[in-house]
């Protein structure tokens, strides 16, 4: 179900059913009051994960900027007037060690700025919930996030 991301400094997507292969977050212009890179965090039933990330994101334009994270799927995010849309993909790579490797590409609303961001993240167990958050909380106060899944 899709939740409004307007308020709080986490959303959280619980009940993912067993055997799950691929798994994408929808951003439609999610916006926070900071200046905080967002995380997308992996977890199996006995909670979120927050460490033991691989993930780098850049974003292109107007000027390069990288940055790297080992507590989440990084996703740049500059200033609190964005509002950025775009998917970010998971797929199941090794079932045996619940290793997740992810992908994303967005837009922040109304400008060329343009980002992309990529990773790999093993779990203890199998994979039951995502949370997206930001490095130092901030909190959400515009659009919405859904996921979609395949098992």
């Amino acid at each position: 179900t899709e939740q409004a991301s307007t308020s709080g400094t986490s959303i959280t997507f619980t009940d993912i059913p067993a055997g799950t292969k691929m798994i994408v977050i929808m951003l439609e212009a999610v916006s926070t009051n900071g200046t905080s890179n967002l995380l997308i965090q992996l977890g199996p039933a006995g909670g979120i994960e927050n460490t033991g990330y691989i993930s780098s994101t850049s974003t292109l334009v107007p000027t390069v900027t990288t940055a790297t994270s080992t507590a989440g799927f990084i996703m740049p995010f500059a200033s609190a007037a964005w509002n950025m849309h775009g998917p970010y993909v998971l797929i199941l790579k090794d079932s045996t060690n619940f290793t997740w490797v992810g992908k994303g590409n967005w837009i922040e609303d109304g400008s060329a700025d343009g980002m992309v961001s990529a990773g790999s993240k093993s779990l203890a167990a199998e994979l039951t919930q995502v949370r997206i958050t930001s490095v130092t909380p901030d909190t959400f106060d515009a659009g919405s996030i859904n996921i979609s899944y395949i098992s």
